[in-house]
């Protein structure tokens, strides 16, 4: 693909949704973009502000607390695959309010549904749940502690 061609199906890639870098990159090469071309147009995005990997983690974070519940854990381990830097996710996982981050655990294991009777086996599935959303074991042991 031409230079100018990729460059515009690129502004209009980022400008739909925040993109990390290697979300960029992976696009590129589907694109089937010669490496030369593709450097050129990473750093132009770069440099006009379009990609910015703090900012996407800012909003993937902010994305995944509040509207899908995911935990801590399973944040990094996402952000990890998306290529962003350990040092940027580690920042910005730093910046969370914990005792909302607590209060949100405790209302999704409060209004979570699970038909068992058995308060251990129920206990237990409530446990793998929680951790399957990505929050640590000692969160939810917490959680549950205040819950019960």
């Amino acid at each position: 693909m031409e230079r100018d061609a990729a460059l515009k199906k690129m502004l209009h890639y980022c400008n739909y949704q925040d993109r990390c870098e290697k979300e960029i990159l992976s696009k590129l090469n589907s694109l089937d973009v010669n490496e030369s071309d593709a450097s050129f147009i990473m750093n132009f995005l770069r440099e006009e502000g379009f990609v910015n990997d703090e900012r996407y983690c800012r909003s993937f974070v902010k994305g995944k607390l509040n509207l899908k519940k995911w935990g801590v854990n399973k944040i990094k381990l996402s952000l990890i695959a998306k290529g962003v830097d350990k040092n940027i996710i580690d920042g910005v996982i730093s910046e969370i309010d914990l005792d909302i981050y607590k209060e949100e655990l405790q209302n999704l294991l409060r209004n979570k549904k699970i038909d068992e009777t058995d308060p251990y086996k129920r206990n237990a599935k409530l446990i793998r749940y929680a951790m399957s959303k990505g929050y640590s074991c000692q969160d939810v042991m917490e959680a549950m502690s205040v819950n019960n």
